[in-house]
Protein backbone atom coordinates (compact mmCIF):
# COMPACT_ATOMS: atom_id res chain seq x y z
CA UNK A 1 0.00 0.00 0.00
CA UNK A 2 1.47 3.57 -0.86
CA UNK A 3 2.42 5.92 1.69
CA UNK A 4 -0.40 8.27 2.64
CA UNK A 5 -0.99 11.53 0.16
CA UNK A 6 1.78 9.63 -2.77
CA UNK A 7 -0.24 10.65 -5.84
CA UNK A 8 -1.55 13.93 -4.67
CA UNK A 9 0.28 16.96 -5.46
CA UNK A 10 -0.22 20.65 -3.71
CA UNK A 11 -1.43 23.32 -5.88
CA UNK A 12 0.49 26.33 -6.05
CA UNK A 13 -1.66 29.56 -6.02
CA UNK A 14 0.68 31.95 -6.51
CA UNK A 15 -1.75 33.45 -8.90
CA UNK A 16 0.23 32.38 -12.05
CA UNK A 17 -1.70 29.77 -14.24
CA UNK A 18 -0.41 26.55 -14.58
CA UNK A 19 1.13 24.94 -18.33
CA UNK A 20 -2.04 23.30 -19.57
CA UNK A 21 -4.17 26.70 -18.94
CA UNK A 22 -1.19 28.24 -20.88
CA UNK A 23 -1.20 26.29 -23.86
CA UNK A 24 -5.48 26.06 -23.90
CA UNK A 25 -7.31 26.93 -26.84
CA UNK A 26 -10.19 27.52 -24.97
CA UNK A 27 -10.48 31.56 -24.96
CA UNK A 28 -8.03 32.38 -27.87
CA UNK A 29 -10.40 33.93 -30.46
CA UNK A 30 -11.84 31.80 -33.49
CA UNK A 31 -11.80 33.84 -36.54
CA UNK A 32 -13.34 31.06 -38.46
CA UNK A 33 -16.50 31.01 -36.35
CA UNK A 34 -19.76 33.12 -37.10
CA UNK A 35 -20.54 34.93 -34.00
CA UNK A 36 -23.90 35.36 -34.93
CA UNK A 37 -24.60 31.66 -35.92
CA UNK A 38 -28.01 30.32 -33.86
CA UNK A 39 -28.02 26.92 -34.55
CA UNK A 40 -31.56 25.24 -35.79
CA UNK A 41 -33.50 28.71 -34.85
CA UNK A 42 -36.99 28.81 -37.07
CA UNK A 43 -36.10 25.16 -38.34
CA UNK A 44 -38.42 22.62 -37.87
CA UNK A 45 -38.10 19.03 -37.83
CA UNK A 46 -40.17 17.65 -40.39
CA UNK A 47 -41.90 13.59 -40.74
CA UNK A 48 -41.89 11.08 -43.36
CA UNK A 49 -45.33 11.40 -43.45
CA UNK A 50 -45.53 15.27 -44.18
CA UNK A 51 -42.22 14.77 -46.71
CA UNK A 52 -44.11 12.46 -48.79
CA UNK A 53 -47.23 14.61 -48.75
CA UNK A 54 -45.42 17.82 -49.82
CA UNK A 55 -43.46 15.85 -53.01
CA UNK A 56 -46.76 14.73 -53.92
CA UNK A 57 -48.14 17.88 -54.36
CA UNK A 58 -45.14 19.45 -55.67
CA UNK A 59 -45.61 16.34 -58.42
CA UNK A 60 -49.34 17.13 -58.75
CA UNK A 61 -48.44 21.21 -59.29
CA UNK A 62 -46.37 20.44 -61.96
CA UNK A 63 -48.07 18.06 -63.77
CA UNK A 64 -50.87 20.66 -63.93
CA UNK A 65 -47.88 23.61 -65.12
CA UNK A 66 -46.91 21.15 -67.77
CA UNK A 67 -50.43 20.43 -68.67
CA UNK A 68 -51.59 23.86 -68.82
CA UNK A 69 -48.56 24.82 -71.01
CA UNK A 70 -49.46 22.23 -73.38
CA UNK A 71 -53.03 23.57 -73.93
CA UNK A 72 -51.83 27.30 -74.40
CA UNK A 73 -48.80 25.89 -77.05
CA UNK A 74 -46.14 26.65 -75.39
CA UNK A 75 -44.06 23.70 -76.34
CA UNK A 76 -40.95 25.17 -77.19
CA UNK A 77 -39.10 21.98 -75.95
CA UNK A 78 -39.12 18.94 -76.28
CA UNK A 79 -42.28 17.37 -73.89
CA UNK A 80 -41.52 15.26 -70.66
CA UNK A 81 -42.88 12.02 -69.73
CA UNK A 82 -46.23 12.33 -68.03
CA UNK A 83 -45.12 10.65 -65.07
CA UNK A 84 -41.66 10.34 -64.06
CA UNK A 85 -40.58 7.73 -61.84
CA UNK A 86 -40.36 9.03 -58.02
CA UNK A 87 -38.86 7.69 -54.47
CA UNK A 88 -42.70 7.50 -53.33
CA UNK A 89 -43.90 6.24 -56.47
CA UNK A 90 -44.53 2.35 -57.37
CA UNK A 91 -44.83 2.57 -60.96
CA UNK A 92 -41.21 2.19 -62.61
CA UNK A 93 -40.18 0.78 -66.32
CA UNK A 94 -39.03 -2.49 -66.07
CA UNK A 95 -35.51 -3.17 -65.08
CA UNK A 96 -33.26 -3.66 -68.75
CA UNK A 97 -31.29 -5.97 -66.52
CA UNK A 98 -31.33 -10.00 -67.07
CA UNK A 99 -33.31 -10.99 -64.08
CA UNK A 100 -31.15 -12.96 -61.48
CA UNK A 101 -31.59 -16.76 -60.78
CA UNK A 102 -31.13 -18.43 -57.73
CA UNK A 103 -30.07 -21.62 -56.10
CA UNK A 104 -33.22 -23.68 -54.86
CA UNK A 105 -31.18 -25.28 -52.76
CA UNK A 106 -28.85 -22.58 -51.41
CA UNK A 107 -30.11 -19.46 -51.99
CA UNK A 108 -27.00 -18.24 -54.44
CA UNK A 109 -26.84 -17.11 -57.52
CA UNK A 110 -27.59 -19.79 -59.69
CA UNK A 111 -25.48 -20.01 -63.17
CA UNK A 112 -26.43 -23.90 -63.90
CA UNK A 113 -29.83 -25.58 -64.28
CA UNK A 114 -29.47 -29.01 -64.15
CA UNK A 115 -31.58 -30.54 -67.66
CA UNK A 116 -33.29 -33.57 -65.57
CA UNK A 117 -35.33 -31.89 -63.12
CA UNK A 118 -35.28 -28.13 -63.87
CA UNK A 119 -33.80 -27.33 -60.60
CA UNK A 120 -31.00 -24.36 -60.62
CA UNK A 121 -27.86 -24.97 -58.61
CA UNK A 122 -24.76 -23.24 -57.72
CA UNK A 123 -21.66 -25.56 -57.95
CA UNK A 124 -20.92 -29.32 -57.83
CA UNK A 125 -21.15 -30.04 -54.78
CA UNK A 126 -25.20 -28.58 -54.80
CA UNK A 127 -25.31 -30.75 -57.80
CA UNK A 128 -24.44 -33.87 -56.73
CA UNK A 129 -27.00 -33.21 -53.77
CA UNK A 130 -29.81 -32.14 -56.61
CA UNK A 131 -29.17 -35.88 -58.17
CA UNK A 132 -29.45 -37.98 -54.66
CA UNK A 133 -32.96 -36.13 -54.34
CA UNK A 134 -36.03 -38.13 -55.12
CA UNK A 135 -38.98 -37.25 -57.70
CA UNK A 136 -41.04 -36.05 -55.12
CA UNK A 137 -38.80 -33.71 -53.51
CA UNK A 138 -36.99 -32.24 -56.31
CA UNK A 139 -41.05 -31.50 -56.95
CA UNK A 140 -41.18 -29.45 -53.97
CA UNK A 141 -38.36 -27.87 -54.58
CA UNK A 142 -39.94 -26.33 -57.30
CA UNK A 143 -43.07 -25.79 -56.39
CA UNK A 144 -41.75 -23.72 -53.42
CA UNK A 145 -40.07 -21.83 -56.13
CA UNK A 146 -43.51 -21.29 -58.25
CA UNK A 147 -42.60 -23.80 -61.24
CA UNK A 148 -44.47 -26.76 -61.81
CA UNK A 149 -42.81 -28.57 -64.16
CA UNK A 150 -42.60 -32.42 -64.13
CA UNK A 151 -39.45 -33.89 -63.11
CA UNK A 152 -38.35 -37.13 -66.02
Amino acid sequence: MPPKGFGRKKAVSDGTPSLAEQLSYLHSPKPFKNPHYTKGVGRRAKNLKNMLSQEKERERAERERRRLERQEGNMDIDPEPAEMPTYASIEAPPSVFPLRHYCDITGLEAPYTDPATGMRYHDKSVYQAIKSLTASSAKEYLSARGVNSIVK
